[in-house]
């Protein structure tokens, strides 16, 4: 209670609870944003579902396809607006790359690339971090990209391989801090995902969309175009934070959220399906690294 009540004046906040029911049963509550640690979303979704409150949710949604499918009913059963927190969609570049792809600018999509490297050095406590972390929580945001950038195409295959190689002593608790994901398309096409722990030069998201007619590519570690040049060489500033890079992502996804509440209708972002679809890769990930093979999707 002291921590909740503790955070809550830091950002001035009227009012902390340590009992989601409790908090579900205002009755002036029109909408939860759920960011808890993943393994409680579901039931707070459910829970929220039940108070008819819209509800934003953080990624993942749900941490097995039985409780995504739940989460999904539920909100439907409910109907209240369901939305999921894959900013990447709402940043300025990947949506400009999106329109690109959806003009037929560079044709049919073959090869596509994700890449997420977080800033290091990586010093996390193994013992609460948990297990399979970067596919989960990292490399879904690259799965929804992928999805969202290869239109009406469904995956069929996932091979993936993780290691800990940031810290090789991770490795016996069962951590990884880097994967590498190829997924493969029923269009044909060809994609390429990847996660570090620990890239020191910055925070690095990028994406890549290879097609019949040209290519887009999205997002960059530099804060901005500029480059010095001086007697060192060259040099150019990049990103820190997630909170620094998807500055506009973040805002414009919630406004979306709150468009949705005032309307009364669902939202113009992911749902529960597309937190479904990204979390099918995730799971297919943990069990070709479990089985060392690929595993099929159909």
């Amino acid at each position: 209670p002291g921590a909740a009540a503790a955070l809550a004046g830091k950002l001035d906040v009227d009012s902390s609870y340590t009992d989601v029911a409790d908090l579900l049963a205002r009755p002036d509550l029109d909408a939860v944003i759920i960011a808890t640690p993943a393994r409680f979303h579901t039931n707070v979704l459910m829970q929220a579902t039940e108070a008819g409150k819209a509800i934003f949710c953080e990624k993942p949604m749900a941490l097995t396809l039985e409780d995504a499918d739940r989460a999904i009913a539920a909100a439907r059963a409910a109907g209240v607006p369901l939305q999921v927190g894959f900013n990447r969609r709402w940043d300025q570049a990947f949506a400009e790359g999106r329109a690109v792809i959806d003009a037929g600018k560079i044709g049919a999509p073959q090869l596509l690339r994700s890449l997420t490297r977080d800033p290091g050095p990586f010093d996390a406590d193994p013992a609460k971090i948990p297990q399979w972390t970067i596919f989960y929580e990292t490399l879904i945001h690259d799965f929804d990209t992928l999805l969202w950038l290869n239109p009406n195409a469904k995956p069929v295959e996932v091979m993936a391989v993780a290691d800990a190689l940031v810290r090789s002593d991770f490795r016996e608790k069962g951590f990884h801090d880097t994967a590498v994901v190829i997924i493969r398309f029923d269009n044909g096409s060809i994609a390429v995902a990847e996660a570090n722990f620990s890239a020191m030069y910055g925070y690095d998201i990028r994406g890549e969309v290879f097609g019949s007619g040209g290519m887009v590519t999205m997002g960059d570690v530099r804060r901005s175009s500029m480059t010095l040049f001086d007697k060192h060489g060259t040099s150019n500033d990049t990103w820190r934070r997630d909170t620094e890079h998807f500055v506009h992502g973040y805002t414009a996804q919630l406004a979306s959220f709150v468009r949705a509440v005032r309307r009364g209708d669902m939202t113009e972002g992911p749902g529960g399906a597309d937190a479904r679809n990204a979390l099918a890769i995730a799971l297919a990930c943990i069990e070709s690294v479990s089985k060392n093979a690929p595993v099929s999707l159909r």
